[in-house]
């Protein structure tokens, strides 16, 4: 999922030694924080050191319970109304990021754990899943790409039930290099609003509070700092707090998937573009899915700029 032009992009090779983890219990933020820090102090965001050859990252849980009340809890953060009585389709990404963080806070981790930013990200929904299900859960680092931007790195997901696959996603992150991240390059998803596909004209008006990466993180385990508060995301390049973008992503699905069965397969993509600063006031754009509209994109724009925060596409799946 290269998100830049081709001639600005190398393919790094995971030539190195591999790592894989099984972990019984996901990464506690306690512990999280406390493997980030040395790990950051000896790494560099958007830079790899000559002599670090990256390798194989897979990272697995088995036996993982998608519980209700932890359902309940995403589904009232994100305002997500839609799919009643069943996993909502962006919801197994929230349980990968302890995974990732095994990956990115191991020695053999070619970054900085700090300052890693979603770019974009993709889910399918194979078979129904329902609360209180019991899965499988595994994530892989599939690609490394250098770009002028940083480095970007690709994290398939994979949610098994009974060794059928039913749900995959696949993550985009970057890691930004030091002109990037002090703004002598120009951002990306800085272009007008015109250069997104036009959605249909369903359109509604939002409030983004402050507090809203706080609320998230809570839910998602998610406690990357530039999330939290203006100090933690002042060091990492924004002057205040930006939003995850998967709570953006939920938000927005919310609107395009009202209305859809739960048991019908799914494919979704997005780029996250501006970063969403909070508090704001955003515009989202989402034609609902429809038999009769089998595919339809979305988006969410800065209210009062109309730049885009992100853009996307729903569809069925096809079998």
């Amino acid at each position: 999922m290269a998100l830049l032009n081709s001639r600005d992009v190398r393919l790094v090779e995971l030539t190195g030694p591999r790592f894989v983890r099984e972990v019984r219990q996901p990464m506690s933020t306690a512990r999280m924080l406390a493997a980030v820090l040395p790990q950051a102090a000896s790494k560099r965001q958007g830079s790899i050191r000559e002599s670090f050859v990256p390798g194989p990252m897979i990272v697995r849980q088995a036996g993982l319970r998608l519980e209700p009340a932890h359902i309940d809890a995403y589904r009232q953060v994100c305002a997500y109304e839609a799919q009643p009585g069943c996993v909502p389709l962006p919801y197994p990404e929230m349980h990968f990021t302890p995974l990732i963080a095994e990956a990115a806070v191991s020695a053999q981790f070619p970054l900085s754990p700090l300052g890693l930013i979603h770019m974009g990200q993709r889910v399918e929904l194979l078979e129904p899943l329902q609360p209180g299900d019991e899965v499988d859960a595994t994530t892989e680092l599939r690609e490394l790409r250098e770009t002028s931007r940083g480095y970007e790195l690709d994290f398939s997901m994979t949610l098994e039930q009974r060794g059928r696959q039913v749900w995959t996603g696949l993550a985009t992150l970057l890691s930004r290099a030091v002109a990037t991240r002090s703004g002598k390059k120009r951002k990306h998803g800085t272009a007008a609003a015109g250069s997104a596909s036009t959605p249909g004209p369903y359109s509604l008006q939002l409030g983004v509070s402050g507090n809203t990466g706080l609320r998230y993180a809570s839910v998602s385990g998610d406690w990357n700092p530039h999330h939290l508060w203006w100090f933690t995301a002042r060091p990492l390049g924004y002057r205040r707090p930006i939003a995850h973008g998967m709570w953006t992503f939920a938000r927005v699905l919310s609107e395009v998937l009202e209305g859809v069965a739960d048991d019908v397969r799914l494919v979704v993509t997005t780029a996250f573009k501006r970063p969403l600063l909070m508090p704001s006031q955003i515009r989202i754009e989402a034609p609902r899915l429809a038999p009769g509209t089998p595919e339809v994109p979305f988006a969410a724009y800065e209210a009062k700029s109309g730049a885009p925060h992100l853009i996307g596409n729903a569809a069925y799946a096809e079998d």
